[in-house]
């Protein structure tokens, strides 16, 4: 009799062990959601990763492109334990041309500087604009500057948050968003998913 009581108050505290560990066991990986200024813009985007990281906000720097527009650079960077993100807005002083062929330029840029061969491109909506999204894996440690590890995942994508068709049916924005990644492709995925530029009214 006694051996039974101390049988069942055994399993009861194995199962209220289990209980506590449920929800543990079934938690979902961190997710981050951040929000705040990146000079006259507020940004905020998800990022769900276990990872550690801060997000760090640089002064702005100007400078002029090769055809004489001035512009104001804002920089971003997600910088993981493992993994970063670099966020780049860019506002020029005159409509830029912004459509997807525009984009699909700058992103097979980026990943060609960073050692790709043939990256992937994409054209998703990004932030509800027309955007290009592009990826490749690392191979090679001759290239990327040193940032970048064998194996890593490179996701690199742009789109203009002003983005608008003007009365020539031409599609310009003035600022453009710039990212580049090397985390996990669902930590970017979710980050690109959420992503939002709110830029200033008019």
């Amino acid at each position: 009799m006694m051996m039974a009581k101390r049988a069942v108050q055994r399993e009861r505290r194995i199962f209220y062990i289990a209980l506590l560990l449920v929800p543990i066991m079934v938690a979902p990986a961190h997710a981050g959601h951040e929000f705040g200024p990146l000079g006259p813009y507020n940004v905020s985007f998800d990022m769900n990763t276990t990872e550690n990281y801060t997000v760090v906000v640089e002064a702005p720097t100007q400078g002029r492109t090769s055809e004489g527009i001035n512009f104001t650079r804002h920089n971003l960077t997600v910088d993981g334990s493992d993994h970063f993100i670099f966020l780049v807005l860019t506002k020029y002083d005159e409509p830029m041309l912004a459509n997807v062929t525009a984009n699909a330029y700058v992103v097979w840029d980026a990943l060609m500087n960073a050692g790709a061969s043939k990256p992937v491109i994409y054209q998703p909506l990004i932030d509800g604009k027309p955007g290009v999204l592009g990826r490749f894996r690392f191979e090679r440690q001759d290239l990327g500057g040193g940032r970048y590890e064998e194996g890593d995942l490179i996701v690199a994508a742009s789109y203009s948050p002003d983005g608008r068709e003007d009365e020539d049916g031409i599609y310009r924005g003035s600022i453009d968003c710039r990212i580049i990644s090397t985390f996990p492709w669902d930590v970017i995925r979710d980050m690109l998913n959420t992503l939002h530029v709110q830029v200033p009214e008019r």
